[in-house]
Parts: C-alpha cells; sequence; structure tokens
C-alpha cells in the first residue's frame, strides 16, 4: 500500500482561535465567527503549501484514510493536536488531496519538541481495515449493560 508524504513548513493554528460575534448569521449552530487574519493568513498558507506539493503528487483521495501525522514543535508551549487536526484535515481537502476529511477514519498525531524548528509531517494512505477482535464488542455490551441495564438503549 503506497504511503503518501506531505510537508508544511510550520504547524498550522487551530480553529479554535475564533471569536463568537454574534448568534444570527450562516454556520450549523447557527453562530457567527471571525478567524482572525492572522489565523486566516496561516490556514491560506498550509493549504497553499499542500497544494504545490499535490501538483507533482496528483492525488485526490475519495475513499477511506489512515493519517499519520507529526507535528514538530519548537517550544513546549501547550497545544491541543485534536483542534489543529481538524484544521489540518479541512486543509487538506480545500487542498484536494481528499475529498471530504470525514473519510479520515483513523489518524494518529504526535508531537515532538525539537528547539528552533517547527513543521509537520503528513503521510497519508488508503485505510486498510484491520479484523477486530469481537470480545472487545461483547465487552462493551456488556458493559453498557451494566451502566444501562439494557444493551437496547441509544
Amino acid at each position: 500500500m503506497k504511503e503518501n508524504i506531505f510537508y508544511l513548513s510550520f504547524v498550522p493554528p487551530s480553529k479554535a482561535n475564533k471569536v463568537k460575534i454574534n448568534a444570527r448569521t450562516f454556520t450549523k449552530s447557527n453562530k457567527r465567527y471571525i478567524v482572525p487574519k492572522d489565523v486566516s493568513l496561516k490556514i491560506n498558507k498550509a493549504i497553499w503549501e499542500l497544494e504545490i506539493q499535490n501538483e507533482e503528487k496528483n492525488i485526490k483521495f475519495n475513499e477511506p484514510v489512515e493519517v499519520d501525522i507529526l507535528f514538530i514543535l519548537p517550544t513546549k508551549r501547550r497545544r491541543d493536536l485534536d483542534n489543529i487536526m481538524k484544521t489540518l484535515g479541512d486543509c487538506m481537502t480545500t487542498a484536494g488531496i481528499i475529498e471530504d476529511d470525514n473519510l479520515i477514519y483513523k489518524q494518529t498525531l504526535e508531537k515532538v519538541y525539537i528547539p528552533k524548528k517547527e513543521g509537520v509531517i503528513i503521510k497519508i494512505k488508503k485505510y486498510r481495515k484491520k479484523k477486530t477482535d469481537e470480545n472487545l464488542f461483547k465487552q462493551l455490551e456488556e458493559f453498557t449493560e451494566s451502566i444501562n441495564g439494557s444493551s437496547d438503549n441509544t
């Protein structure tokens, strides 16, 4: 299974860096947000860097994928990787690497600290479903029954 590698020269900001301005507009939650200009510029730069790399690779995944992402951070400043990953998933979609970020079925996120270095290494490949241990499903069902009193609760 071929693995494709993409790089970013910096760690994109989290989209959680947005500011609520009012409750009347066009988002799914009916809340209006603005993304600060510096955050928007960095997101656009990440999309551009991915697009440049994808021009020669000409990849567009339209089936489930798995990603292995290494975030290289220059300091130990707190960063929430799952929020950064939301931004990165949107960037990969906008750059045309994946059709939709809901096609990411498996993701591995890791951060390392290297003073004065920063970037992201993205490895992406077709998702290969692994056989799941049926015993785990049975244990989950038993747990659910012990909590709820019945496995029919949804």
